[in-house]
């Protein structure tokens, strides 16, 4: 699982950088499941994957995410992290949250699933009149 995490994290930073998704997906297992914390559906598989990851990225302008801590067992890893940068409105942002990321737990497995869980407030509208 230790490598899975890196190869997650090193993909996310892709992401962030380049906004190609083409690396999470690739991570991810035919029978994947994706969850993120406002949705009500859940994205499967890898063409889910690339829908989930592609929706997330086009929120931003600039993206980065530094992992702040993690936790990896056997199957299962929790990351902790901070993004910050620019949403697609030019607005700065900065919040924190989780992801979780499961795996069959070999080396060279691939995402089983993906839970990302986070402070929302970071994308709630300006009252009007406000900076």
């Amino acid at each position: 699982m230790h490598s899975l995490t890196e190869r997650f994290t090193a993909a996310l930073h892709h992401l962030d950088a380049e906004g190609d998704a083409q690396q999470l997906v690739d991570l991810t297992g035919d029978d994947a499941t994706l969850f993120k914390l406002h949705q009500d559906n859940e994205a499967r598989g890898r063409d889910g994957a690339k829908q989930f990851w592609e929706d997330y990225r086009h929120v931003f302008g600039e993206l980065e995410t530094t992992f702040t801590s993690s936790t990896v067992g056997e199957t299962t890893a929790a990351l902790e992290w901070e993004s910050r940068g620019t949403l697609r409105s030019g607005r700065p942002f900065t919040y924190r949250g989780v992801t979780v990321i499961e795996g069959d737990g070999s080396d060279d497995g691939l995402l089983t699933g993906v839970r990302t869980y986070y402070d929302s407030a970071a994308f709630l509208q300006e009252p009007a009149g406000t900076s």
